[in-house]
Parts: C-alpha cells; structure tokens; sequence
C-alpha cells in the first residue's frame, strides 16, 4: 500500500523540521559574548582562589572571609552523618547573568561553591565549584 502526502503535509513537516533546527540555535550580540566570557573567566578564577585558599585545615573566620571576598553569602550546615562523625558544609550560591549556549532559553546562571568542614567549621576535604545555567535543554 502506497501512502501519498499532500503538498500541504509535507510543507508542514519541513517548516516543523526547519523550525526546530533553529531552536537549537540561538544568536549571541557582543554583549552577551562578553558576560558568557566574564561569567567564565569569573568561574575559572573562584575554582583555582578556592583551591589555593581553603585548604584543609583552614579555620571557619577565613572561609566566612573567602565566600565574602568573592560576592558568595555562606551557609553552614550538617548534611549527613558518616562512619568517622558528621559531616557538615559550607555553601554559598549565588544569581548571575552570562550568554546561555545554544539550546538554553536564556541567560541566567547559578554560581555556586561548597566545601566540607568539621563541626568547628574548619575545612576537611577540597572545595567543589558549580556553575550552569538555569533554563538549558
């Protein structure tokens, strides 16, 4: 059996396929490359400050101080228990604005750090950065 599709149907479905290759594509002006590379640069540079400054061991007033200097509000709190005690965190996670790749909505980003501390708040393992954006596929 020989299926045939009217000109109409088959119009339909490239305009659908055209228009669905081009959400995938999205265009960038000057000044959104800008901030995508201001939101990038500032992410690269809280990961390498991170990793040099909270080191383990160190005291709870200079990881306050750190997330301060570095435009983050710090949260401590305990998020499990494990064989050798509790385990605590302290995060800090803020709103920001880059250029959203191809695929996303818009613009809009979450810059995020963590690092486990002891209950005394001082710093026990190597400290996590985060960054996406918020309204991806």
């Amino acid at each position: 059996m020989k299926v045939r599709l009217s000109p109409a149907t088959v119009g339909l479905v490239i305009a659908l396929s055209i228009s669905s290759v081009g959400c995938l594509y999205r265009y960038h002006s000057t000044a959104c490359k800008q901030r995508g590379a201001q939101y990038a640069a500032r992410v690269e540079k809280l990961k390498k400050d991170a990793y040099e400054t909270l080191k383990i061991g160190t005291k709870k007033q200079d990881v306050i101080r750190f997330f301060k200097e570095n435009g983050l509000p710090v949260d401590f709190f305990k998020v499990s228990y494990e064989r050798s005690g509790r385990v605590y965190e302290a995060t800090g996670t803020i709103y920001t604005t880059g250029c959203a790749p191809s695929g996303c909505g818009s613009d809009p980003a979450l810059l995020g750090l963590r690092v486990e501390v002891d209950e005394a708040g001082t710093v026990i393992s190597e400290p996590v950065v985060g960054a996406i954006y918020t309204n991806c596929l």
